[in-house]
């Protein structure tokens, strides 16, 4: 039977069969990637992406509130260069049905027009060649085409059919995708997000035991609190933390200009531990006060709450720290410190007397604003921990035990573990935003994402915070993370520092050594799997089958500038061999005798070997 109007209840089950397809296809796209290296994930990235946005419009019937909520939901846990677009995508989609309580298809064609657009302006270089193009061409080739009055079932056939020809085409226009004899493969994870939905629309049993809950999301357990916690000798010290999600709304009872650093002002005179984010017409909220009945008066100018939370911190701190029994105790992980306070240990001011209150400490160290998850047994470790408020704080992504360290030594004051194949989500970098400014609103940050395909991640998250005081050093590795951050001389001001830093970690030419996972060639240089290969700004330079110490060396030789660098750093993996290690630093000491090579362990799971060198 043919469809033809669309709610939100509707969608979410179309969305349901999209995340079957692309879940059923995740290797098969991984396997698209064109390097030969093992962080071939596009597929992972799309596949996450999608699943939390979900999992965050989950129970919305109404067709625009369910776009919004995925989208946001998208947003925020978009994953990778392919995980960004696919979620700027679904916001120009959304945009363009913020009316639309159901839809049809000659609707949803119409944005899908605003979607490839949004998608387009999100990039700062737009590539052809890639999902852009799929999504482009889809849509602009079959919408003259569309019958008047069409079902949805012919609009997604008509489309589905357009986006695997464009798919095909990909390699016509990225030489490397020709080279290696593959199509684009975030063209092909949007094939398959639209395959997926035309399939349940064709057979709704399609979509059975496809469960939305995104995983890797963690259950966030409460505190078991206690009547003997708070009673009427208690000294109200803490005051309440208030978090809410407010729509801005139109009419003649609410202020039509919304000003984020007038709004955030506002809140600073009521309150402290300010954190606000702003996304499209919602504004996200985090503020500690003693009279939140103003916080809510201020709010209420500008709209409405979608969400709200308002928790009485002395309760939690009493009942964390034994300040009335906790006669439950607190079981399994408990949020940090009772919402990330906003100051330090032994450093919170009571409003009211101006003296010195001990404090629970916050989450701020651990990378999230107030929500981070930790065994009980830390939470007391944690009041030792606590960040100190400062002007600059330095952000890094690194995989590796010893590399993290070091990085931490140097000056980091957050580590985010990316994994593997580094792939942080926007959301991991905004919940560090967050809880930098939850203890200290005044603070720069800068960000070292480490890794290409997560710049538009964390240019993501900065867009999200709403702060224009986060910067992004584009370090292509976390060898040259280290030297942004051994560069920080705190004697300077704040902005030079940042400017500093930057170049540092950008200028430092970057290579990688490791072992090829599959045959690939470029620029006339092949390989084939199992060949030690290096890699340097994003291309294949040097290719031996069985010596990786003439890999390095010719890969550092090959460098234009090298005879103008004098120190270079290497991050050995954890796999990494001692012998194999050896054989690359004597043949670099030869081949490059100016240049002081430090050969440290950095634990990392891939590459074997990461160099930096200035």
């Amino acid at each position: 039977m043919a469809t033809y109007r669309i709610d939100g209840t509707a969608f979410s089950k179309m969305m349901r069969g999209a995340l079957k397809k692309i879940s059923e296809n995740e290797q098969k796209v991984n396997d698209l990637n064109v390097f030969p290296v093992p962080d071939g994930d596009t597929g992972t990235n799309m596949r996450l992406t999608v699943q939390h946005g979900i999992s965050d419009a989950e129970g919305q019937q109404k067709l625009n509130s369910y776009l919004r909520a995925l989208a946001d939901g998208m947003i925020t846990n978009a994953r990778g260069n392919s995980g960004v677009i696919v979620s700027n995508f679904f916001d120009g989609f959304a945009r363009s049905l913020r009316r639309y309580e159901t839809m049809s298809a000659a609707s949803m064609a119409a944005a899908l027009v605003h979607a490839y657009r949004q998608a387009y302006a999100g990039c700062r270089s737009p590539k052809e060649g890639t999902i852009l193009t799929v999504a482009r061409e889809g849509i602009e080739f079959i919408r003259p085409q569309l019958p008047r009055n069409a079902s949805f079932e012919t609009l997604l056939g008509m489309y589905v059919s357009r986006l695997k020809v464009s798919l095909m085409n990909t390699p016509d226009l990225l030489p490397c995708l020709k080279e290696a004899g593959v199509v684009d493969s975030g063209g092909m994870g949007l094939v398959l997000i639209f395959e997926g939905m035309l399939m349940y629309l064709n057979d709704p049993s399609y979509i059975e035991g496809v469960m939305p809950v995104a995983e890797e999301r963690k259950n966030t357990a409460k505190v078991n609190l206690s009547a003997a916690a708070f009673n009427e000798n208690t000294v109200f010290t803490y005051g309440y933390c208030m978090e809410f999600l407010l729509q801005l709304m139109r009419g003649t009872n609410y202020i039509s200009t919304f000003n984020m650093a007038s709004f955030i002002d506002d809140l600073e005179r009521l309150g402290e531990s300010v954190v606000v984010s702003k996304i499209g017409s919602r504004v996200k909220v985090h503020v500690h006060t003693f009279k939140p009945a103003r916080v809510i008066e201020l709010a209420q100018n500008y709209g409405e709450f979608v969400s709200f939370k308002l928790e009485n911190m002395c309760v939690q701190h009493n009942t964390i720290y034994g300040e009335g029994k906790n006669e439950q105790g607190i079981e399994g992980k408990t949020q940090a410190a009772t919402e990330g306070r906003g100051k330090g240990a032994d450093d919170i001011t009571d409003h009211r007397t101006g003296e010195a209150a001990d404090s629970a400490g916050n989450g701020a160290d651990t990378g999230t604003a107030g929500f981070a998850e930790i065994d009980d047994e830390e939470l007391f470790k944690k009041r030792e921990t606590v960040m100190a408020v400062k002007d600059l704080y330095k952000i890094c992504v690194a995989n590796g035990e010893q590399a993290q360290a070091l990085l931490t030594e140097c000056g980091a004051d957050i580590i985010i573990d990316g994994g593997p194949t580094m792939n942080t989500s926007s959301g991991e970098f905004l919940d560090c935003f967050k809880s930098i400014l939850a203890n200290a609103p005044d603070a720069t940050i800068i960000v070292f994402p480490d890794n290409p395909n997560i710049f538009f991640a964390a240019e993501q998250a900065v867009r999200l915070s709403g702060s224009d005081r986060i910067f992004i050093a584009r370090a292509h590795n976390q060898a040259a993370c280290y030297f942004g951050i051994a560069a920080d001389n705190p004697q300077l001001e704040v902005d030079e520092r940042v400017k500093t830093l930057t170049e540092m970690a950008e200028n430092a030419a970057t290579l990688s050594v490791l072992k090829a996972t599959k045959n690939y060639g470029n620029n006339g240089i092949r390989c084939a799997e199992g060949d030690w290969i290096a890699i340097s700004s994003g291309e294949l330079s040097a290719v031996s089958p069985d010596d990786p110490g003439d890999v390095a060396a010719l890969a550092v030789k090959n460098i234009p500038d090298i005879e103008n660098r004098e120190t270079a750093i290497v991050f050995t993996g954890g796999n990494a061999d001692p012998e194999v290690t050896d054989r690359i630093q004597e043949a670099l000491e030869e081949a490059c005798p100016d240049i002081e090579f430090n050969l440290v362990e950095g634990g990392q799971s891939t590459p074997d070997y990461i160099f930096a060198i200035v």
